[in-house]
């Protein structure tokens, strides 16, 4: 330990003597004057500083133009210069490109000469200190801080606040918001979130709760519309043209994710994709390929954010952390609201739910499950008068329904199960549903690649060694289909299903049953009536003597035959026929039956053709006060029994009561069934007629 050397005179100067140059390594210890001895306790070495946090707070750069978010980027901008009172969050289903529009705007704040931070989810806190330090808080502070996190939270606003330039904050991806502040609500600005004198906040979350963020000014990140869709398509892909861009952005949803999956696809792939038509026709079943296809160009690490499937399953895990039984919810609302019309809310009764995959659910859990998957963008409410839909992005249900295997089975089951609650009570929503059961079963048990084929909606199905089961869920699309009045697409449907059921368990078997007596009502709808009664004559024969002469099943084949003699104007055998089912199902079921109310409908109509409206009408009066009560108000055929009371008026010359009946019917049809109905049509034509009323007839 070198010294400084003392006076010339040899004597000793206080402040030479204590005055220390160069180096000390170890203790030091100085005295004047000792007197006895000395004991020195040398004490441990201080511990190093701890090693600098290796963060990144750069922004990523967006690879192309950002289409479609012209309004939302100038909002943002706007807000950033006049200086935001509050942070401003970003929410939306993951994919949907929150952060590439945050991106965008970190691009645009450079330009003006803005310091960007660019905080990144995982250790939101090391990202926070490390922005303070470059916005001038001094490093040695940040490393006593740091470990304490209220004082790290204040140590970094008050620098933050104090910054000498202008800075734009993202944090991004906040999908789990305690990291934000595991104390209080985000919006409360108690945490890593704040608003600042020195800058713009902006928040990236799955999370879309207004309350959790509240007050901060929340924009929801949708999909792209069809052209900007198509744009960000052909940008992905490098070309200034692309071919078949918008069909192929419309199948895929206008969602960012997908359309820069695919652009990067055409890119790489153009000899087996030379145009936007040739992927889609890859795609047309199965989105599942875009993955596939896609795998080699995002990192094994990034997958839970670069590909379709790990987006929507870190949304699941993300979900299942706050109420487990939201993600097997979401997987059956996969299979039910396939495609574009919503769940009903009233589809889904907790009875069948609680004993099916789902385990033991009540009515608090199941709300709890509902509203997780809706803030984190999977489910959106849709309400429609009294009631409630669930719907799910048609892009998600479809990448969720790829995602399922042999083990969930059980999900589907369910699914299927669900659908008996209220059979046909809502068409469109049933058959989608059962054409996604039906492609599912014959993934998960394909049958021979050459065997016999059933359309079922836009779906191909191979029958050949198929289980009862999935042959059952076919017949029940066909009749559907039949319902809708697709009856050409319903016989197209179970004309080979019939054929490959009874080659395989034989004509009495129930599908074969079923389907035979589904595929003669169809073809008596095309107006082959020769046809259908021979084919509903054997059925009659072959069900009486396997089931019994007043089994549900053969008086139904009783009831078409009613109606074949109604359509021959055969009214005495109509009446006859329609006299012994109606009587036989309301000893057997009661009035209430589906049937029997049927029978007592056409038996009304027999009587009406006839001769006697009056009488007429008090029956269908009857049938429709039933109906109303069991079915409700809204049912498509509570609006058929009121169609027919309307019938019976136009009859009697009452126009104008007549013209009101069929007008309620005819908004009820177009919504229940669809504006190309035959039925719709047949109503139209009934409002024409009353419109120009005849002689005789009152208005």
């Amino acid at each position: 330990m070198p010294l400084s050397p003392g006076a010339a005179d040899g004597s000793c100067d206080d402040r030479s003597a204590n005055a220390l140059r160069g180096d000390v390594h170890g203790q030091l210890v100085q005295a004047r004057d000792i007197h006895g001895g000395v004991t020195i306790h040398a004490s441990q070495a201080p511990p190093p500083p701890p090693p600098l946090v290796d963060v990144s707070l750069d922004a990523p750069r967006p690879a192309t133009a950002v289409r479609g978010r012209e309004e939302l980027l100038a909002a943002l901008g706007s807000a950033m210069r006049a200086g935001a009172p509050v942070p401003h969050v970003l929410t939306g289903p993951g994919g949907f490109g929150k952060t590439t529009v945050a991106a965008a705007l970190a691009e645009r704040a450079r330009a003006d000469g803005w310091t960007v931070f660019w905080v990144r989810p995982g250790d939101v806190a090391a990202g926070m200190v490390e922005a303070a330090v470059e916005a001038g808080g001094p490093r040695r502070e940040a490393e006593q801080v740091r470990a304490t996190r209220h004082r790290a939270v204040r140590w970094a606003w008050r620098h933050l606040d104090a910054a000498p330039r202008p800075w734009l904050l993202v944090i991004d991806n906040a999908d789990r918001p305690a990291e934000l502040d595991p104390e209080n609500r985000p919006g409360d600005q108690l945490g890593w979130m704040r608003s600042s004198p020195g800058g713009f906040v902006l928040v990236t979350s799955r999370v879309d709760d207004p309350l959790l963020w509240s007050p901060a000014r929340v924009h929801r990140v949708g999909e792209l519309d069809a052209p900007a869709a198509a744009a960000a398509l052909a940008d992905h892909a490098g070309l200034a043209e692309l071919a078949g861009a918008e069909e192929l952005a419309v199948r895929l949803g206008g969602v960012p994710l997908a359309l820069s999956l695919a652009g990067r696809i055409l890119a790489t792939h153009g000899v087996l994709f030379p145009d936007a038509h040739a992927l889609l026709d890859g795609l047309r079943e199965d989105v599942g390929a875009l993955d596939e296809l896609a795998a080699p160009f995002v990192p094994v690490a990034d997958a839970d954010r670069g590909l379709l499937s790990g987006v929507w399953e870190l949304s699941l895990r993300l979900v299942a952390e706050r109420e487990p039984k939201a993600a097997p919810l979401l997987r059956i609302l996969a299979v039910l609201g396939s495609g574009t019309v919503p769940v009903p809310l009233r589809r889904l009764p907790l009875s069948e739910l609680a004993v099916g995959a789902l385990g033991p659910l009540g009515e608090a859990s199941f709300a709890r499950a509902v509203n997780a998957l809706v803030v984190h963008g999977l489910v959106t409410v849709e309400r429609r008068e009294a009631e409630a839909f669930l719907r799910l992005h048609p892009l998600v249900a479809e990448t969720v329904r790829a995602g399922l295997t042999d083990a969930d089975l059980p999900l589907v089951e369910l699914a299927e199960r669900l659908l008996d609650h209220q059979r046909h009570r809502d068409l469109r929503f049933e058959l989608q549903a059962l054409v996604a059961i039906v492609s599912l079963r014959v993934r998960m048990h394909p049958a021979d690649e050459d065997a016999a084929t059933a359309r079922v909606g836009d779906l191909s199905v191979s029958l050949t060694a198929l289980p009862p089961a999935t042959l059952q869920t076919v017949v029940s699309a066909g009749g559907t289909l039949l319902r809708l009045g697709r009856p050409e697409d319903a016989e197209a449907a179970l004309a080979p299903v019939v054929a490959a059921a009874e080659e395989q368990f034989g004509r009495a078997h129930p599908t074969a049953l079923s389907g035979r007596h589904l595929l003669a009502e169809a073809r008596l709808h095309q107006g082959r009536v020769d046809e259908a009664e021979r084919s509903f004559r054997e059925l009659h024969a072959d069900r009486a003597g396997t089931l019994g002469p007043e089994h549900p099943d053969t008086l139904d084949t009783a009831y078409q035959l009613g109606l074949i003699a109604i359509r021959r104007e055969r009214w005495d055998e109509a009446g006859e026929i329609l006299s012994e089912v109606r009587e036989a199902c309301l000893r057997t079921a009661g009035e209430e039956d589906p049937l029997h109310l049927f029978a007592a409908q056409n038996l009304a109509y027999v009587t009406m053709r006839l001769g006697d409206p009056a009488a007429a009408e008090t029956g269908f009066r009857r049938v429709h006060r039933v109906r109303e009560r069991v079915l409700g108000a809204g049912h498509h055929l509570t609006a058929d029994a009121a169609f027919y009371v309307g019938r019976a008026a136009q009859e009697r010359g009452e126009c104008a009561e007549a013209l009101r009946i069929f007008t309620d019917v005819l908004r009820n049809w177009e919504e229940q069934l669809g504006e190309e109905h035959p039925q719709v049509e047949t109503v139209k034509r009934r409002i024409a007629e009353v419109a120009e009323p005849g002689p005789g007839t009152t208005r």
